[in-house]
């Protein structure tokens, strides 16, 4: 308990040294040099997107891109056997072919003009998920990804330097997967065949592809103006799902001091001085992976990652087992006063994934289907609670930019949130929510985040 408290404090004493003064989006643009040899400083209160469904591929959002345009099979999940993964695209229509699909997908589903729609909505920053495929020599001879042409990664860096914009490069897909039957990891890994990532082997690429990562944005100008944070791993398996005793064992006390030591001696290979160290990102307490602070040294750039989709903890808190009876009021009573991102004291934070969908039990009933007439003061209401509630941590990050036209659905893309008139489509717009008590209009109590 003693040393938990002096490493928060220690922890919280360090942060002003590296986060700037607070100022608002508007300044940040204005004052941001975009010839700046440092590297890019973590603005006040990040707001962003993520680039879902680009470098790594998630077929449930981008049906059509999937099969139309990539030319993989068509699959509905991981689930059940299923085979609904890059992994099995490119064993399925073989190296050539995928590789051809694959870059003309990653030319086109992300380019620099939505980066450029994505500053112009008053956002500051981006979320790049990508595969540690992208590193082409980490794939051995028993593993099938696409041959990934950087040039468009590039091109969108360049562009959201151009912009002042920050960027997050996350490990979304570590090598043998860190989670099971989901096809953001690259693969579909059933649970037989765990530990998946969690073996020294597998740590051991991924801290190459971390050192890679790390020289590739201190040694490329407009990496190193817009790319301020790399995160270590997304979404590991947790608690919820079952975790395997390797992991139990090694992953907060092995991997993630590995992972932090591989981005410091990169950089100390490469003489960056301490204040322009990247801001090295793991993943919170709340995720339920263990402590992420458990056996990591003193970092003043250390900084986590919490997600925090809702739906399931809604009808736990409201209607335990009864999905059917959860309502409107109890998704926003929950975001205005039950939930707490900031419970388990892993500060700074930001809240990285999240969205506006509901249980699956409800998203389609008269009480939530989005495009019902009478639900849209709802959708917006609650987008108001939730970007309050995650501005008192550093910042959020939407769960994502855009999904395909088939799927069509704006709790899951910022984009169309935008256009249905549930999200405000400026900075400005957005400051106007944040200072909103959209909680004390709707229950005539405050949430008490001023």
């Amino acid at each position: 308990m003693k040393r938990s408290t002096f490493l928060l404090v220690l922890l919280a004493a360090s942060v002003h040294a590296w986060l700037p003064q607070d100022r608002d989006l508007a300044a940040f643009n204005r004052t941001y040099n975009a010839h700046a040899k440092r590297v890019a400083a973590l603005p006040s209160k990040i707001r962003g997107v993520n680039l879902g469904g680009w470098l790594v591929s998630e077929p449930w959002l981008m049906k059509k891109e999937w099969t139309q345009v990539i030319g993989c099979p068509d699959c509905s999940d991981c689930n059940n056997g299923g085979k609904c993964s890059e992994f099995d695209c490119v064993s399925a229509i073989g190296q050539s072919a995928a590789d051809a699909g694959f870059n003309k997908h990653y030319a086109g589903w992300i380019t620099p003009a939505d980066i450029q729609k994505i500053h112009d909505a008053g956002l500051n920053t981006v979320r790049i998920p990508i595969g540690y495929w992208s590193l082409r020599a980490l794939v051995d001879s028993s593993e099938h990804f696409p041959t990934m042409d950087l040039q468009y990664l590039d091109a969108v860096i360049q562009k959201a330097a151009d912009l002042g914009m920050f960027v997050v490069m996350d490990l979304h897909a570590a090598p043998g997967a860190q989670k099971t039957n989901d096809a953001f990891t690259g693969q579909c890994l059933p649970p037989a065949w765990l530990p998946g990532f969690f073996t020294q082997r597998n740590y051991d690429r991924a801290s190459r592809w971390l050192s890679w990562m790390t020289q590739r944005i201190h040694n490329t100008p407009s990496y190193k103006q817009t790319v301020g944070i790399i995160e270590v791993v997304n979404e590991p398996q947790s608690s919820r799902e079952g975790m395997p005793p390797e992991e139990v064992n090694t992953f907060t006390q092995v991997y993630y001091p590995q992972a932090l030591k591989a981005v410091r001696d990169a950089e100390a290979a490469l003489n960056v001085p301490a204040g322009e160290r990247l801001h090295v990102q793991f993943m919170d307490n709340l995720w339920g992976s263990g402590d992420p602070k458990s056996h990591l040294p003193s970092d003043a750039a250390v900084l986590f990652d919490d997600h925090n989709y809702v739906g399931g903890a809604v009808e736990a808190s409201s209607h335990p087992g009864r999905p059917q009876d959860v309502r409107q009021a109890d998704y926003m009573w929950y975001t205005c006063y039950t939930d707490n991102r900031l419970s388990d004291g892993d500060t700074p934070k930001v809240v990285q994934e999240f969205s506006l969908t509901v249980d699956g039990a409800v998203e389609g009933n008269g009480e939530f289907a989005w495009a019902a007439s009478q639900n849209q003061a709802f959708y917006a209401q609650w987008w108001n609670a939730q970007q309050r509630l995650y501005e008192q941590t550093n910042g959020w990050i939407f769960w994502t930019w855009k999904v395909g036209d088939e799927l069509n659905n704006p709790r899951w893309s910022y984009q169309r949130a935008v256009a249905q008139g549930w999200i405000p489509g400026s900075a400005a717009g957005l400051d106007g929510t944040r200072g909103n008590d959209v909680c004390k209009k709707y229950f005539g109590t405050s949430d008490g985040r001023g």
